[in-house]
């Protein structure tokens, strides 16, 4: 009876140990069970697609001689449609404005498109001073701004920070800067010319050029040039008062050198050195000429560099250059929109076909 008793006492201890194993195998299996229905989730999301795919690609096998045949004669239609179409020519014109006046330039581009849309080419040709049937050859005008360096941004930026306080600069950072910026941003400006003939561009320099002649341009110009007449005035007045007062000075400093009552340090045979107050004040009156006169140059030259409402940077060439955009080739354009439309075609006709034959 005493041998029994050690094996009874390990029974539940071997029982636990059994039941974590269980736990273990268990646990094991929902795990075995949730990666294998991980992978046939996967494995049905690429079914899918894979059976989409070929749902897709099988109307175009299936009809493949008819859909190469539309798109070959498509091909053809569109390349003799290029050939007969009329060439076009392009050429820019790149102008810097200045007081405003990019504003009415902008909108007048704008109307004159308006015009060529309606067919109003009487009041381009008397815009353009040119003749009806040259006005009849334009087929569109745009402005768009002109090229701009990296470096000409950041020195913008820079003085955008500048002419704001801090507080406004600290939330805008260059990119945020260059995202708000606009047409009207710039200060050089492209003007494109499309049209049928190729050497009507020069022509068309001289109605740009009045169409940026504005009043309001104008008058800013004139305030501004009566501005600096004003400081002009100033600056000269002070100057024949610094003269008139060098003069003075000069007289004295003479009349002095003749004095024998001058105090100071003799050296040699009656040299003297002493700061004297008349030298002292001749020379504060120089360095005050030199930077009046410094001021009157920088006006002159403010005033010489915008002394017209805007500059021509680059007129438009003599002869305009062809216009070829890929996406107006119908040799391109015709195939794809012929394709586009059987395949829809093919897909309806399976979706009528299929909703016929549905019962529920």
């Amino acid at each position: 009876m005493n041998t029994n008793l050690p094996e009874n006492s390990n029974l539940p201890q071997k029982q636990q140990t059994s039941n974590e194993e269980v736990d273990l195998i268990v646990l094991f299996n929902y795990i075995g069970k949730g990666f294998s229905n991980l992978f046939k989730f996967i494995g049905l999301i690429f079914k899918s697609i894979f059976k989409g795919l070929i749902y897709i690609l099988k109307p175009i096998v299936t009809y493949s001689k008819i859909i190469l045949v539309i798109i070959l004669i498509s091909a053809a239609i569109g390349y003799f449609m290029d050939k007969t179409k009329p060439i076009v020519y392009s050429s820019s014109m790149l102008v810097k404005p200045y007081y405003d006046s990019k504003f009415p330039l902008i909108n007048n581009v704008k109307y004159f498109n308006t015009l060529i849309e309606d067919g109003n080419y009487n009041d381009i040709a008397n815009i353009f001073k040119i003749d009806v049937e040259q006005a009849q050859k334009i087929q569109s005008i745009k402005v768009v701004q002109g090229p701009e360096t990296e470096t000409e941004l950041v020195l913008e930026y820079e003085e955008f920070l500048q002419s704001t306080d801090s507080a406004t600069a600290s939330n805008f950072t260059y990119e945020k800067y260059l995202e708000g910026r606009d047409i009207y941003s710039s200060k050089i400006f492209e003007i494109k010319v499309e049209a049928l003939q190729n050497n009507i561009f020069k022509d068309l320099e001289g109605g740009f050029n009045a169409t940026i002649q504005n009043n309001y341009s104008q008058t800013l110009m004139d305030k501004r040039d009566k501005l600096y007449n004003i400081e002009k005035i100033s600056i000269n007045s002070s100057l024949d008062k610094i003269d008139s007062l060098q003069k003075v000075y000069i007289s004295v400093l003479e009349a002095e050198s003749k004095s024998q009552s001058r105090k100071g340090m003799t050296i040699g045979d009656g040299l003297s050195f002493e700061k004297d107050k008349s030298v002292t004040k001749e020379f504060e009156l120089f360095n005050k000429e030199i930077d009046l006169r410094n001021q009157l140059v920088r006006l002159e030259r403010e005033q010489l560099e915008e002394d017209v409402l805007f500059e021509t940077v680059s007129g438009f060439q003599s002869v305009g250059n062809k216009v070829s955009k890929i996406q107006k080739k119908y040799m391109l354009i015709l195939p794809i929109l012929a394709f586009i439309l059987l395949y829809i075609g093919f897909a309806l006709s399976k979706i009528i076909k299929f909703i016929k034959n549905y019962e529920g």
